[in-house]
C-alpha cells in the first residue's frame, strides 16, 4: 500500500510540474506573440502577422487547462470547503470521497467526450497555420484526464493519512 501511495504522489507531482511548465511557457508565448503582433501592426505594411490570430486560440486552451489542473491539485477547483467545515470525522471524509468520485467520473467523461468531438473537429483546419481544429478539444481531454488523476491522488492521500494530509488552498495564499 505504501508503494502505491508513493507512485500516486510521484505521478501527481509530475503532473503538477508539467502543468506549471505549460502555464509558464504558454503564458510567455501568448505574451510574446500578442506583443509582436501589436508592434508589427504599427511598423509593417502587412498590418501584423497573419498567424497571430490563430496561435493564441491554439495555445490558450492549454494555458487555461494547465491552470485548472493546478487548482484541482491544490483543492481549489470546485471546492466545497464550507460543507467540510460543518461536518466532522467520518462524515467529512465520506463527503470528500463522494465529491471527489463524482468529480473524477465527470472529468473522465468530459475527457472521453472531448476526444469524440476532437475527431470530428480534426477534419477542419485553421486557415493560416493549416493545423487541425481539434487542438483545443485535445487540450480539454488531456486537462480533464489530468484533473481526474490529481483528484484521485488527493483522495488516496486523505484515505491513507487522514484529513490533515489534504492539500488545501488558503484564501490568503491566492493571487489576486
Amino acid at each position: 500500500m505504501q508503494s502505491l501511495l508513493q507512485c500516486v504522489d510521484m505521478l501527481s507531482r509530475a503532473i503538477v510540474m508539467l502543468s506549471r511548465f505549460v502555464v509558464i511557457a504558454s503564458g510567455i508565448a501568448l505574451t510574446v506573440v500578442t506583443t509582436a503582433n501589436v508592434v508589427a501592426r504599427y511598423t509593417s505594411q502587412s498590418g501584423g502577422f497573419s498567424f497571430a490570430q490563430e496561435l493564441p486560440m491554439l495555445m490558450f486552451p492549454w494555458f487555461i487547462l494547465a491552470g485548472i489542473v493546478l487548482a484541482a491539485h491544490a483543492g481549489g477547483h470546485m471546492a466545497v470547503e464550507w460543507l467540510y467545515d460543518k461536518l466532522g470525522g467520518g462524515m467529512r471524509l465520506s463527503a470528500l470521497v463522494l465529491a471527489n468520485v463524482i468529480s473524477i467520473i465527470a472529468f473522465v467523461t468530459l475527457a472521453y467526450q472531448s476526444i469524440v468531438v476532437a475527431e470530428i473537429a480534426g477534419m477542419e483546419q485553421s486557415p493560416v497555420l493549416r493545423l487541425p481544429n481539434s487542438v483545443g478539444y485535445y487540450a480539454l481531454a488531456v486537462g480533464a484526464f489530468l484533473v481526474s488523476i490529481v483528484t484521485a491522488a488527493a483522495t488516496v492521500r486523505v484515505l491513507r493519512f487522514g484529513w490533515e494530509s489534504r492539500i488545501e488552498i488558503k484564501a490568503e495564499e491566492m493571487p489576486l
